[in-house]
Formats: C-alpha cells, structure tokens, sequence
C-alpha cells in the first residue's frame, strides 16, 4: 500500500477531466444550435460551410438584382405602353385627316393634336428613368467617349448619338446632334454643369476650363447593353467567373422610342397627302414598339425563371451548409445525457479513491 502517489484517484479525476470537458462541449453545442463552433470542433467542415454560407449570400443578393431588374423591366414596359396608346390615338387622327370629308381648318385642328401627342412621347422617353438612366431614350448602358479639352468631363450622355460641342460666345456654348440645336450659359472660371436638357447631356467643368476647351469638340454616346449579375457560379478553380450564366443583359437601343426613331418626329397631318404618309409612319412605329415591348416581356419571363432558380439553388445550398454545420440536437443531447451520468460517476468514484488511503492508519495503530 503505498501513499504518496494515489494512482486510483489520479485516473479517477483524468477520467474525470475528460468527462467534464465533454460535458462543456455538448453544452455548447446545444446553446448554440451548431454542430461547429470553431476550428477545432472539425477544420475541413468549417471550410466547406463558410464556402456554403458565402455562396448562399451572394446568390441572395443576387436574387435581389434580378428583382431590381424585373423593376426596370416593369418601368419600361410602363412608358413603351403608354407610347404605344398615344401612338393609336395618332393613327385614328390620321386616318380621320386622310378623308377629304374633313376640310383644311379641320386637319389644322387635328394637326395640332397629332404634334402634342408627339411631344408626350418624347416627354415620355425623357421621364421614364430608373435610378436616374432612361430606359426609353435609347442610352441604358451607353459608354460614353470625348474628346473635351482639360477641365471638362461628361456627366451624362443618355441619347446615342455623336454630340458636337462648339463655342458661340465667351458666355455661351452650343451642342448639335441628330439636327437638334441648343445652347446653354457658361461662366468662364467657375466650376458648374451646362445642361444641354434636349439632348440628355449634361457636361462639368471645372473653373480652370477656358472655351478652347469646348471647340470643334465631341461627345460620342454609344449604344450599350445594361447588365445584371444574376448569378454567382464559380469556375473550376472555385472562382467567380463571368459568364452568360451569371449575367442577364439589356440592349440599350433596341428600347428607343424617341418620335425620331420612330420615324414620326417630323410628320403632320395638314394635307390630305401629309395624313396618308403619316398613317404609313405611325404603324411603323407601332410595329417598333410591339417589338420593343416583345423583348421586354422576353426579359421579364427570364427573370422570373431566374428568380425561381436562385431561390431552389440557394434552399439547396442551405440544406447543404446545415448537414455540415448545424447539430443534431436528440444525438448531441444523449451525448449531454451520458457524460453528466460520467461526471457524477466519476466525481463519486474520485472521492472514494481519495478516501482509499485511510486504510494505512490502521497499520500505524
């Protein structure tokens, strides 16, 4: 019998350590819901749930992109329908003016409603905008180019067209594009932003530009497309990779409906001839925006199939992280279960190896 060293009741309180410490993990594994608290609980688990928990939010946000997109799509389709009502109440004027039972002071009248209803559909490509781009002006997604002199920078350019900058006078300067003519105050030395209104340009300058800067100069809108990231696949190398996959894109000018390509900028219904032509000019334009609308309700129902593909992938990646990361909580709780049994064991069985070595005083009686 030995004394010193109480081999019983050191295995009994290792036995006891283990125990305890099992008892605290489950713990906190319950508390928390999850399977993986840190690192250590499993390292390569952890990595795949973060990589699930990453992907599971980009493809929320990007669900909420496809949304907003569906947003612009539904802005645009409200401006191309109204165009397209004010576009039949033309062809019914012109075919009313067309008709020789109607004299020259009444085509007059008529005239003058024909060119206010081609007013409020330049009104209407002008206002129809979302987050500040117009959809109906032929410029969502243009990239812009210049040749302007040091100082000067574009600011917005939403009509593709090739802008011709000169100087008129030392207080004013001129912009010409597409036979439209305007011209707009500039204060030499001062820092502002000549709005050229009619042409959807606006131009800053700082106040070191001087009118040189402005001379036989140009501003080049080119028609563009409009993205949307839609998705956020990943390439072989686990990488996000742009592709067609991931990106919805919207042709910028194929949703111009301006009375100028719509070719009824310049019609009237004053003759009998001038209604005849006009009426060719407006089924045109009607044929133009029934395709515009075509592609717009096109890009609508891919929306809506990719909304409801997200919203599958992203429950699917959910499902995914939670059998890698999240706990199986009547497992765990046998677990709990066990090991409180354990340490009550154990805490019994250390107090009574403590107690073994009374037995050697009564060898010392």
């Amino acid at each position: 019998m030995r004394i010193n060293t109480n081999i019983g009741a050191l295995t009994a309180a290792t036995n006891l350590t283990k125990v305890n410490d099992a008892v605290r993990s489950s713990a906190e594994k319950l508390s928390s819901g999850f399977r993986i608290n840190k690192a250590a609980d499993d390292a390569a688990g952890l990595g795949v749930a973060n990589l699930f928990r990453s992907d599971i939010r980009a493809l929320t946000q990007a669900q909420r992109n496809a949304e907003q997109a569906n947003s612009v799509f539904q802005i645009a389709e409200g401006g191309a329908s109204s165009i397209q009502k004010v576009l039949e109440r033309m062809k019914e004027l012109a075919v009313q003016a067309a008709s020789d039972s109607v004299d020259s002071a009444g085509r007059s009248r008529i005239d003058s409603e024909f060119q206010g209803l081609m007013s409020e559909i330049d009104r209407v490509t002008a206002t129809t905008e979302f987050q500040g781009s117009k959809l109906l002006a032929g410029g969502y997604g243009a990239a812009t180019t210049s040749d302007l002199g040091a100082g000067v920078s574009t600011i917005t350019a939403s009509t593709p067209a090739t802008v011709a900058i000169s100087t008129v006078s030392a207080t004013v300067v001129q912009a010409v594009a597409n036979g439209i003519t305007q011209t707009a105050a500039y204060t030499a030395g001062s820092a502002q932003t000549i709005n050229f209104s009619g042409l959807g340009l606006k131009i800053a300058t700082s106040a070191a530009t001087t009118l040189a800067d402005f001379a036989a100069k140009s501003i080049s809108t080119v028609a563009g497309s409009g993205s949307f990231l839609i998705g956020a696949a990943r390439n072989s190398t686990a990488n996000y990779t742009s592709t067609a996959s991931n990106l919805m894109q919207i042709d910028g000018s194929s949703l111009n409906l301006s009375t100028s390509t719509l070719t009824v900028a310049s019609k009237d219904v004053t003759t009998l001839a001038n209604a005849q032509t006009a009426l060719s000019a407006v089924d045109s334009a009607l044929a133009k925006v029934n395709t515009a609308l075509g592609i717009i309700g096109a890009g609508q129902n891919r929306l809506s199939n990719a909304i409801d593909n997200i919203k599958s992938t992203v429950l699917n990646y959910q499902a995914a992280e939670s059998s890698v990361r999240d706990l199986d909580m009547a497992d765990e709780m046998v677990k709990y279960s066990k090991n409180q049994i354990l340490a009550q064991a154990g805490t019994a069985m250390l107090a009574q190896a403590n107690q073994s070595g009374q037995g050697i005083l009564k060898l010392l009686q």
